[in-house]
């Protein structure tokens, strides 16, 4: 993994060295059974850099002013001081990369931070659990970073009654990214015979399970890719 620390998130550098990469947010298209990741990066390599200012919500710009206040009360929190950093690249996929919200200086801790409206953070906070749409974005930490070995998932809201969630993860934790698989399972039918049936649930893994298998689809993409521009070429 290399660190890029002095690359300030927001910036012109920062957008630069996103370009043609699969981050945080993009995590979110691996695993899915369709062209739509691999049509995006390879529409970014088939043109020059762009900048492309994307669409900032007024929670967006909320959790941008709350950010450095949420990593310092998660430092305290957990007792590790979490420093910034601009952009974080593996060096098993050039693809892959992650910008932490927060990440310790020996690279063995990380963060995300959410700063949710007042519904989701209440929702979260309720459940106890990471949200199924962010789950994809914490699993791309241990992706990147093959030092890592603990990742906190935080939500923080100052003016509410618990201001601040944390989740802990591991690459032993098991977690569900919102796939399903299907199990035959035995029950008993209205006779009480038991007989053969398949059901449809959640596919729980281990964290490492998930990221060996964003690894190699990265991977895959990134082959695609390759191949896609000779073709394109002629």
């Amino acid at each position: 993994m290399i660190a890029h620390l002095d690359i300030i998130q927001g910036t012109e550098e920062w957008h630069r060295i996103k370009w043609q990469k699969i981050g945080g947010t993009r995590a979110h298209g691996l695993l899915v059974p369709s062209d739509t990741l691999l049509d995006e990066l390879l529409a970014e390599f088939c043109e020059p850099y762009e900048h492309e200012d994307g669409f900032l919500s007024e929670d967006m710009l909320r959790g941008m002013d709350l950010e450095s206040n949420a990593r310092e009360a998660l430092s305290k929190y957990i007792d590790i001081e979490l420093i910034t950093c601009g952009w974080l690249q593996s060096e098993e996929c050039e693809l892959l990369g992650i910008s932490p919200d927060g990440i310790s200086a020996d690279f063995k801790v990380s963060a995300e931070i959410k700063c949710f409206a007042r519904k989701m953070h209440t929702s979260t906070c309720r459940i106890d659990e990471i949200p199924t749409k962010h789950i994809r974005q914490s699993i791309q930490y241990f992706t990147v970073t093959p030092q890592l070995e603990t990742h906190y998932f935080c939500a923080f809201r100052p003016e509410h009654i618990k201001p601040l969630f944390v989740k802990k993860l591991t690459r032993d934790s098991i977690v569900d990214i919102g796939l399903k698989e299907k199990v035959k399972v035995k029950r008993p039918d209205a006779k009480g015979v038991l007989k053969d049936y398949v059901e449809t649930i959640p596919m729980m893994r281990t964290v490492q399970f998930w990221v060996d298998l964003n690894l190699a689809e990265a991977k895959k993409i990134e082959s695609q890719i390759k191949d896609e521009l000779i073709k394109l070429s002629f």
